[in-house]
């Protein structure tokens, strides 16, 4: 296993590609994540020697279900430019040699972008990790997601639940399934829940 720290943030010039996005190659998951976003882009089509712009909304989407894909959207949570990044990284994989979808700063302000999922793919993230499922040539994002997978501290799987969803759950790019996942986990271990409740209810209502 090795860590590769991915390439520089996306700034506000860069380009995204297509508008779904494919599936990571990698540590199958037993239940999936889901990005969905949608937001304002420019349509640019290179058609030889004319370039045509083309203003409009796009909707994107893809499903993680791989312990890799995981990873790059866990390691956005907290980038200075999460949600370009985001966006960019379910973009891009269709992105081809005539057509390219343009974000510039006013658009990027428009975009709404989200990462969710049920409490049991927040499980089942952390059983793949636990178990020792993720593959000899795993790429983390950074050193702290490779000693998660590493796990020398040995934490079962609601302790690995429980330190992701509290990684997650202050993220702008992530949805209430974190808050739900902490709340589960802490309630299975008979925990005083009124805080976290408290704090759950008050995210879904905004």
């Amino acid at each position: 296993m090795s860590t590769t720290e991915p390439e520089a943030e996306a700034d506000d010039t860069d380009v995204a590609g297509a508008i779904e996005g494919e599936t990571i190659d990698g540590t199958t998951l037993p239940r999936p994540f889901l990005v969905e976003g949608e937001g304002p882009v420019t349509v640019v089509r290179d058609r030889g020697e004319v370039t045509e712009r083309t203003e409009g909304e796009v909707e994107i989407s893809r499903r993680l279900e791989t312990l890799e894909a995981f990873a790059m959207f866990w390691y956005y949570r907290d980038l200075r430019n999460w949600k370009r990044n985001a966006i960019r990284e379910v973009l891009e994989s269709s992105e081809d040699d005539e057509i390219r979808y343009v974000i510039d700063g006013e658009q990027l302000e428009q975009w709404d972008i989200q990462v969710d999922g049920r409490v049991g793919a927040f499980t089942g993230v952390a059983e793949t990790m636990v178990g020792g499922e993720a593959s000899d040539d795993f790429d983390a994002p950074n050193q702290r997601f490779l000693a998660y997978v590493e796990n020398p501290s040995n934490r079962d799987v609601d302790e690995m639940a429980l330190d992701l969803a509290k990684d997650l759950k202050v993220s702008s790019l992530w949805g209430p399934g974190a808050r739900l996942a902490e709340l589960a986990v802490r309630h299975s271990n008979r925990e005083d829940l009124d805080h976290y409740a408290e704090a759950l209810l008050e995210e879904v209502s905004n």
